[in-house]
This record gives structure tokens, sequence and C-alpha cells, in this order.
């Protein structure tokens, strides 16, 4: 009974002394600007980084933030990066004691297909609040959305005539950042590829090139085989590192 009423009196004590600590984060998308509402967000979630235990969790929500601060000037050291409508989520956490956290960040939320997680861990101090800026993590990748040949679509082939198939794609940063050639995002350094496979076999693989439009490219496959067949289409930048995938599949009857 004795060791109970002590274990309690310790619990309430510990509780007694625990202070609101607040931490803002943001994920950046690399080579680009903050993931935001456009995007559907990042979901955000902190854990104990001994225990697991879920201390906080949220999207963040906001804008991409400003071009000029994000991908124009030179950035000086302690300059903010971000404004007020930049995208963020809060965490509000009670701490007792130092306590050291993972923060783990996953997104695009409106774009499942190109979802990555990124995991980063820091020291968080009772009533020590990160603020300001916060704690920004990269999400490195592209977002690939295949709209053209859309999923499961069923095409006619005329005898023995060959069917030709646009590919088209559109391509952005994860923060929905735009690409098009000699524009803020150059897709003109870009590697963009349809892979094609028949009825599960690799059949060709088809260049994607700019189609006139800001962040949409495309290309042609030539059909001459009923079945089934699987696109892929990657996009890789050789500057930064950032790659993108996404799949579509369409049937020839």
């Amino acid at each position: 009974m004795r060791s109970l009423i002590l274990w309690t009196l310790l619990l309430f004590s510990t509780a007694a002394f625990a202070t609101e600590t607040r931490l803002v984060v943001r994920a950046r998308a690399r080579d680009g600007k903050f993931v935001g509402t456009s995007m559907g967000g990042v979901q955000v979630v902190l854990r104990d980084a001994q225990t697991g235990q879920v201390l906080a969790s949220g999207v963040t929500a906001g804008s991409t933030g400003n071009t000029q601060t994000l991908m124009k000037q030179p950035q000086a050291r302690g300059t903010p990066l971000a404004d007020d409508a930049s995208a963020k989520f809060t965490a509000t956490v009670d701490l007792a004691e130092p306590r050291l956290v993972t923060v783990e960040v996953s997104g695009p939320l409106a774009q499942r297909q190109a979802l990555a997680t990124s995991t980063t861990q820091l020291w968080l101090l009772p009533g020590k609040h990160v603020e300001g800026d916060g704690l920004i993590v990269e999400l490195p990748g592209f977002v690939v959305d295949v709209v053209t040949p859309s999923a499961h679509e069923f095409l006619k082939l005329a005898g023995d005539k060959k069917l030709t198939v646009p590919v088209r794609a559109n391509l952005t940063l994860m923060c929905g950042c735009p690409t098009e050639p000699k524009g803020l995002w150059d897709s003109s350094r870009y590697d963009l590829l349809a892979t094609v496979k028949h009825n599960g076999k690799p059949l060709t693989q088809v260049p994607m090139k700019y189609a006139g439009k800001t962040s949409t490219f495309e290309g042609e496959l030539s059909v001459q085989q009923k079945g089934i067949y699987e696109v892929t289409v990657t996009a890789f930048d050789p500057t930064t590192g950032n790659a993108g995938v996404d799949h579509t599949t369409f049937v020839v009857e």
C-alpha cells in the first residue's frame, strides 16, 4: 500500500511539473518550396524516441512560401525562410524532462503515388519552444502523375493496323512547383521515360518530351498486338537526385 501511495504521489508530482512545449514542423521539397495545402500537406507524427509513444500528430497547412526567399535570393545565415503563411504543423506536448523525439513527415497527401517519408530526431526541452522556421524536414522526389492512358482503359485494334497510344504525364516537385524547359525548375535537364510491358514482358521504352503545357510531358507508343499493357513513367534529375514514378495499364482488344 505504501509503495502504491508513493508511486501515485510521484505520478502527480511529475504531471504537476510538466510544461507545455511547442515545436513547429515544416516539410520542404528538395530543390523546392514548402509542401502545403495545395498538395494536401504532409502527415507529421512525433514519437518518444525510446518508447515509440505518439506525442502529437497532424497535417501541415498553409502556402508553399515565398519563391524569392526560398529559390532566388542568397540565404544568409539566420535569415528566416518561412513567413506567416508558410505551411507548418505546430505540435504541442507537455514535458516534465528533456525528451528525445522522433519526427516523421509523410507526403504529399494529395498525391499518394508519390508519397515519401522522411524522419529525423531532436531533443525537446520543457518550455523551450522551437518556433519561427522551426524544424524543416526535406522531402526528396518528384510527383509523377500519368493522365493518359487512363487506368485500365480499353482500346480497339482495327485489323492489322497499328494503334498509336499517346502517353501523357504531369510532373512537379513534391511541393507542386511547376516544371518546364528553361523555367525556375528546368525540365530540360530531367530524364523522362515511359517503360512499357506487354502481357508482363518488356516491350519498349518511349522518351517523354515537353508537351507545350506547364508540367506536362508526352510520348507516343505504337501498338500492334492485343493484350494487357503496363506503362511505368519515370523522371530523374541528375543534378539533385530527385526521382519520381507512376504507373498505369491499358487493354488492347
